[in-house]
């Protein structure tokens, strides 16, 4: 057994926010629920995004574009302090973090995010933490044993929001997405389903929505319209951060389908009876 090395306290109150893969969404939705945890004022939103990969050089520091829209949507004014917090461990290479630590001669520093989760908590808070790449995205090889992002999720002790996509595809990747997150031990919270178009006459975007719910056992708790990747939420590189005075009521409205605070901290299943 490997010893946990995030959890020296109790399990965190939140959220762990992971995708079927890269590029579905994750920071969008991770962004929108601390907007909406700070529009509903019950508790301070601490947004923590482990790892990131792909990071841009800004002088001698590496800068996720990812971790500047979350610290946005927190409040922080994303100064390199605030963005140690948020983001601890970067690497440059768009790739795993696994595969960039190798690459890079650089291991996890396990003690950077400990010492970032006991800076950034404290009695009240809730958290939003958005996982890298998809449920089994590689974070390190720990003596022959792969060290995963549902590990992470694990050793935080947080329940599991599954962010996919609206489109062709997503019920088989979604489904194995929940398996393995089932597989693990782990709650699901439920699914957000992101990047859906209404009116499309695709017959796969008309219909998924329900058997996503039928194939994974898990309640959409919430159906993001347009495309997963959307301008001022989720920049490109040296982009404008995410601004929460720039949210379309559209989005808003969609994420409001679940009060997901409550959600999180009521312990309720995921699931129905099959």
């Amino acid at each position: 057994m490997i010893a946990p090395p995030l959890m020296s306290h109790a399990p965190l109150p939140g959220l762990f926010i992971t995708g079927t893969g890269t590029g579905v969404g994750k920071t969008v939705v991770t962004c929108l629920l601390a907007d909406q945890a700070r529009r509903r004022g019950r508790s301070r939103a601490r947004v923590f995004k482990p790892f990131a990969t792909g990071c841009r050089a800004e002088g001698d520091r590496l800068i996720s574009d990812d971790a500047v829209s979350l610290a946005a949507a927190a409040g922080l004014d994303g100064g390199p302090g605030d963005l140690d917090l948020v983001n601890p461990v970067r690497y440059r290479d768009p790739v795993a973090p696994a595969v960039a630590a190798d690459a890079e001669a650089r291991p996890v520093d396990w003690s950077a995010l400990r010492r970032a989760l006991a800076a950034l908590g404290s009695a009240g808070d809730w958290f939003l933490v958005e996982g890298v790449g998809g449920v089994l995205t590689p974070i390190e090889d720990r003596r022959g044993r792969l060290i995963t992002a549902l590990d992470v999720a694990d050793w935080l002790g947080l329940p599991v929001v599954v962010v996919c996509r609206a489109g062709l595809g997503t019920l088989s990747e979604t489904a194995a997405a929940c398996e393995a997150i089932r597989h693990a031990g782990l709650r699901i919270a439920g699914l957000v389903v992101n990047g859906f178009e209404p009116g499309s006459p695709d017959p796969a975007m008309r219909t998924n929505r329900r058997w996503l719910s039928r194939q994974t056992g898990a309640r959409v708790l919430a159906t993001l319209p347009g495309r997963s990747t959307l301008t001022g939420v989720d920049p490109l590189p040296g982009g404008p951060a995410f601004d929460p005075r720039a949210i379309p009521e559209t989005l808003r409205r969609a994420i409001d389908e679940c009060d997901f605070e409550t959600l999180s901290r009521s312990g309720e299943p995921s699931s129905a009876a099959r």
